[in-house]
Formats: C-alpha cells, structure tokens, sequence
C-alpha cells in the first residue's frame, strides 16, 4: 500500500534537485571546516553507463519513501511503499526477461511487461494523501486494483493500467467505464515498480527541473543499507532522466559514510590506521574541494577514479570505518579554503610541483624527495621498457599525430629527477612536444604492452652508448662527461664517488634539492629508447605507500599530512 504525507507540489517543489548552487564554505571555528553539505551527490550511473531501469533490494531497513531532495540537498518526503525490491525505470514500454528489465521486448521467448501508457482518472489533485484517500477504502483496498498514485505536470492523479499503445489504452478506458483519459507521460517521467511483479507503485513525471528521489527506510534503530548492481550503498537515491533519455542515478549520502566507501577502494583496509586516517582526511577534503566537478550531470563527485573510487559499504573493516570516525570532521585548508589534496599510488622516490603536472602553482604541492618508500614493497619499484623509433613512430600516429619517422627524442626532467616534456622529432624536421601530465602518459600503449606508470622516469639510448650525465642546480650545469663518474666531498673533506646516479641528489647554497638528471634537454638520436623509472601515479601530493611507510615507522597521521602536503592546515 503506498501511503503520502501531506505536501502540496506546486509550492513546495521549488528548486530542481539537480540545479544547485555552488556551495560557499563555512567555517566551524577558527581550526576547523564544517562538512560544507548535509549529503554529497555521487554519481553511480550516468553518461553513456545511464540506465533504462535501477534496481534496489534492502538490505537493513524495510522499503522506501518517495520523494524529491530539495536545493539544500534534504529528503522531502511523499509516499511510501513497504515492497523490498523496486525498479525505477523510464516510462517506456519495459519488459522483463533474463532476470533484469529492458527497454525492448525479447527476441524470443515470453516476458513481463509494463506499458507506458496508462488510464489517468479525474479528477486531479493538491497532493499525494488526497489521491491516497481516494485510492482506498477504510479497510485499506484499493478501489481499483491496479491504481497506483501519480505526479504529472504540476498536480496528482490515480492512475490505472498500462498498455503498450494508445490504442489500447483507449480501448480499456471504454471498457472499463472510466472517467479519465488515455495518455502517457513526457519523457522525463519515472516510474516505480516492484521488481519482481512488475506492479506499479509511484510515478513522478519530473519534467525538466526535478528528480525523483527514494530513500531506504530504517527500522529497529538500524541505519539502512541498500543493495545496488551488486554494492551496499548508505543513504538515498535520485533518478533523472537527463534530456528525456535513460536513469542517471546518483546516491545522496552524508560525508562520513561516503568516505567509509572511498577509504577501502583506495587504500588496502588492513594497512595501518595511521595511514587510513590520512587518507580519510585526504579523500573528506578532496570531495569538499570538488563539489559540483559534474554539475552539468547533476552530482559532485563520480564513483571512479577520475574523481575517487567510491563503492559503498561491501569491503569496509572495522579499522577503516574507525579511521573515518575518529577524523571525522577534520579536513585539509589552506587560506581559509579546502586543500586540493591530490594522491596517488607510489612516486619511486621523489613528489613533484603541481605546477609542472597539472599546470597550477599550489604552495603546498612542491616536488620534495620521498624516502619513505624505501621502507615499503610497492609493486612498482622499478620498471623498464624498450622501444623502438618504429615503436614510438606508430603510437604517437595511433593517437592522433600526424608525423613522420621519429629520429630523435629530447627528454626534460624536472628538478625532483620526474618526467617534464617530451620533444619528438620526425624524418622531416618536424617536432612534437609533450609537457606535463602528457609527458608522462604519451609513452602509454596497452596495444604494445608498454606502460608509463608514473612521471618518475627516464629515457636513455637503448643501443647502450655512453651518455653525458647532468647536475642542473639554479646557478650553472656539471657535465660528467663520457666518464660516468661524480664525486661529492662531504664536511668533513672525505671525497665519495657517485655510483649509480639513480636517487643521487645535491643541495644548492639555497638549500634546494636537486636530482642528478640524466640527458635533460639533450636530444637522443637512435633506433631504440629504453624507458626506466618507478612508482605509479602523478606523484603530485600524497604517495599512499609512503603514507603506509610513515605509519608502520610510528608516524601519526598528522605528521603523514604535513610531509606530504607542507604548509597546509589541519583542522
């Protein structure tokens, strides 16, 4: 039985759930951020991954409220079902066949169907309880078995039926002896079924300007959790159908649980809780810094790694969910705003400045060399690759650029001994650079099985010549030579040579360190190349696996932020 509240639409309705304004952070006090949104808006399904119809199956709790999120991102509430299994689906003809639902009918075989047109009854109504009372008798039964309570162009109705045409939606209209009309709803409608049945429970023709919304009930005291396409999910669910086309499902859900599903997809569970604390206050901060990055889909953040890996509650532990619980509240700032809190799997040895990765000057982003990695197994310590200028010549030409044979490759290393630009040059003088985050992916070819993982790598003739070695430092440039050989002369005059240039590093009367480079700038002429370097990731920000060293070396969380993002506060 589907039960309302009181709520009259056309005046309450007004703000779309997903048109909102750019959220202004508030300060708590003066060391710490309040969560800046009562529910952050994650998008599960969207694009080309929208969705004919959407599932859901409780998992604690018992059924759902209908209803919308209003521009303060809260759950209005409209009506009810105490069914355990619904489908939200678009308002077209859907059949079910091979356990799921379809927007086309089956090539062979039987199925259930639910037709998109439908008897709608006069008269309309001021809201969802007038259309309830006029549903039921005092007993609780529907007057009409098959009715169901519907929202279409600003007012309620009892709806009845569905066909798959007007015709014989029209034709049952008669037959039946009712007052009302043939029709279906636009196509920004949403409808409700019980997933199993395929009986209708809601429909919500949201227009252009509103989505409908279903939050799990709780029951018992429990917080309810919510099985979606194989994820238990915390919090409430929006259906829009952008552009009247298929489900772009989002998940409302409050800071804390959704850190709880990003800790364990981007950090190993079972690694310190130190190092799971930073990385809750990371991923907090990042999702504060980033609200509304997919404004024009009508959520924050997605669920994958362009944003941060989100999924729910299926592989949260007991210490992940602590790490969570005893930051909550505590964010990253600088300049009284959010931090940009990028991070990454492993750097191979040193960070690097935002700047000469994602084009932006961040004070608390600069390139610093990492030790801690030495403490750790990360998996990608040292990798290497050989390629051939064929090789080169045919994955640049893969991706677009129209060149020639390449000739020679000219490698530039920033001052933290990372990938900077890549010049390429062609049979016909022509020349091809890449810089910044495109210097360390262009290399990457799943075709040829070869892979940059990081911008920590080098590039040296791979016909095994002899190379000059360079030392930039800001006032001049050592050469070594053809010699191969450095020395440095400690403070207490003993001379030591440099072998095994890799990691070496020299300090500046600045004091800035400054990485041996190999070839930077010098242009490299040869038949085959080799590719050698470490880590995985953009190394800008937080390495996760030094983030693990520190905290297995007895480091707290706060001192793994302060490494890591220098000059940034907690709070």
């Amino acid at each position: 039985m589907i039960k309302a509240r009181i709520k009259n639409i056309a005046a309450a309705l007004l703000i779309s759930a997903i048109i909102l304004p750019l959220i202004s952070v508030r300060m708590a006090d003066s060391n710490a951020f309040e969560d800046p949104v009562s529910h952050i808006r994650i998008g599960l399904r969207w694009g080309s991954a929208a969705s004919a119809s959407a599932n859901l199956l409780n998992y604690t709790g018992s059924g759902y409220f209908f209803g919308y999120f209003d521009g303060d991102r809260e759950f209005i509430r409209l009506g009810e079902t105490d069914k355990t299994a619904i489908t939200m689906m678009k308002d077209w003809n859907m059949y079910r066949y091979s356990g799921a639902w379809h927007d086309s009918a089956p090539s062979s075989g039987s199925a259930i169907c639910v037709g998109c047109y439908h008897l709608r009854l006069e008269p309309a109504y001021d809201s969802a309880e007038a259309v309830e009372e006029a549903m039921y008798d005092a007993e609780g039964n529907k007057y009409i078995s098959d009715s169901f309570i519907a929202y279409h162009n600003g007012a309620w109705y009892i709806c009845a039926g569905n066909y798959t045409g007007l015709g014989s939606a029209e034709s049952a209209l008669s037959s039946r002896g009712l007052d009302g009309t043939a029709m279906t709803a636009s196509s920004r409608c949403v409808t409700v079924v019980e997933t199993e049945t395929g009986e209708i429970l809601f429909q919500f023709d949201c227009g252009e300007d509103y989505s409908l919304a279903v939050m799990p009930k709780a029951e018992n005291g429990e917080k309810a959790l919510t099985w979606f396409q194989g994820y238990k999910y915390y919090g409430g669910f929006q259906y829009t159908r952008l552009d009247g086309g298929d489900l772009t499902v989002v998940n409302f859900i409050g800071m804390s649980d959704y850190v709880k599903g990003v800790i364990p997809y981007e950090m190993n569970p079972s690694w310190p809780v130190e190092a799971l604390k930073a990385q809750a206050v990371t991923a907090r901060t990042y999702a504060a810094a980033h609200l509304n990055a997919h404004k024009k889909n009508g959520f924050d953040l997605c669920d994958d790694v362009c944003c941060q890996a989100y999924r729910g509650a299926n592989s949260a532990t007991e210490v992940s969910d602590r790490a969570v619980e005893e930051t909550d509240g505590v964010y990253l700032t600088y300049d009284g705003d959010y931090a940009n809190t990028f991070y990454y799997s492993s750097n191979g040895g040193a960070t690097e400045d935002c700047q000469n990765v994602f084009y932006e000057d961040i004070p608390y982003l600069k390139g610093k060399r990492d030790p801690y990695e030495d403490y750790v197994e990360t998996g990608y310590k040292n990798w290497s690759y050989t390629y051939t200028a064929s090789d080169i010549t045919n994955i640049l030409q893969a991706k677009g650029y129209a060149c020639a044979s390449i000739v020679s490759v000219t490698p530039t290393y920033t001052a933290s001994g990372n990938i900077y630009s890549i010049k390429f040059t062609d049979a016909n003088g022509v020349n091809w650079t890449f810089s910044k985050d495109r210097a360390g992916s262009i290399l990457y070819s799943s075709s040829y099985g070869k892979y940059t993982f990081s911008q920590h790598f080098t590039i040296t003739d791979g016909k095994g010549g002899t190379d000059e070695i360079f030392i930039n430092t800001s006032a001049d440039r050592i050469s070594a030579g053809n010699e191969r050989t450095l020395y440095a002369i400690n403070g207490y005059g003993v001379t030591d040579e440099l072998t095994g240039m890799e990691g070496r590093a020299v300090i500046t009367s600045a004091g800035v360190t400054v990485l041996s480079l190999m070839n930077s700038g010098q242009p490299i002429y040869s038949d085959k190349y080799v590719v050698t370097g470490s880590g995985w990731g953009h190394n800008v920000g937080m390495s996760q696996y030094g983030a693990k060293a520190m905290a297995e070396l007895g480091y707290g969380y706060e001192d793994i932020l302060d490494f890591y993002y220098t000059g940034a506060s907690i709070g």
